[in-house]
C-alpha cells in the first residue's frame, strides 16, 4: 500500500504484541476453576445415564477447551515469559508447553467405552490441578483444593450408583 496523503505518518510502530495474553486477575483465575469443576459434575452425570455423545462434548469441549486451554496457555505463558500468541483451539501447543504435560494432556482423550470416560475424566481433573497449581503459585493465588476434594467425593459417589436408580434420570 502507498500513503500518498500521509494518513499513516502519526501512527505508533506496531508492537507485535496484540494477540499475547495478559496474566488473569485473581477473580479470572478462580472462576475459570469453578467453571471446571463444575462442568465434571455433567460429564459424571451423563457418564452415569450412558449418554456418551453428551458427556464426550463436555469432557472434551467444556472441560478442555473452555477450562483447561486457557490454564494450559496461561501455564505456557508463564514458562516463556508472556511473549506466545496461542493459537485457537489449543494449536500450536504441543510445542509450547512442557513434554510431562503434554503427554498428560494426551492421556486425557479416550475412546468410547465408559469406564474409559470415567478414567479420563479423573485424568483431566488431576492435569487441572496440577497446572492451576503452579499458574497459582506463580501468580500468587490459592488453588481451591476444598472444592476440588467436595466435587472428587461427589464424582464418586456418582460413578458407584446402581444405574437401575432413578437418582439422575
Amino acid at each position: 500500500l502507498v500513503d500518498k496523503d500521509d494518513l499513516t505518518t502519526d501512527l505508533k510502530p506496531p508492537t507485535y504484541s496484540g494477540y499475547i495474553p495478559r496474566p488473569p486477575t485473581e477473580a479470572q483465575y478462580k472462576e475459570l476453576i469453578e467453571g471446571f469443576f463444575l462442568d465434571t459434575t455433567y460429564v459424571a452425570k451423563f457418564l452415569w445415564r450412558d449418554d456418551l455423545v453428551a458427556a464426550k462434548h463436555i469432557l472434551d469441549h467444556s472441560l478442555k477447551q473452555e477450562h483447561l486451554r486457557p490454564m494450559l496457555e496461561w501455564h505456557a505463558e508463564i514458562d516463556h515469559q508472556w511473549s506466545l500468541k496461542p493459537g485457537p483451539y489449543g494449536r500450536r501447543m504441543k510445542q509450547y508447553l512442557r513434554r510431562d504435560l503434554w503427554t498428560e494432556l494426551e492421556s486425557t482423550y479416550t475412546g468410547p467405552g465408559l469406564d474409559e470416560n470415567w478414567e479420563a475424566l479423573f485424568r483431566t481433573i488431576e492435569l487441572m490441578k496440577r497446572v492451576a497449581t503452579e499458574v497459582g503459585q506463580h501468580l500468587g493465588f490459592t488453588y481451591p483444593e476444598q472444592l476440588e476434594q467436595r466435587v472428587l467425593t461427589y464424582l464418586r459417589k456418582v460413578r458407584q450408583l446402581d444405574r437401575k436408580s432413578d437418582t439422575f434420570s
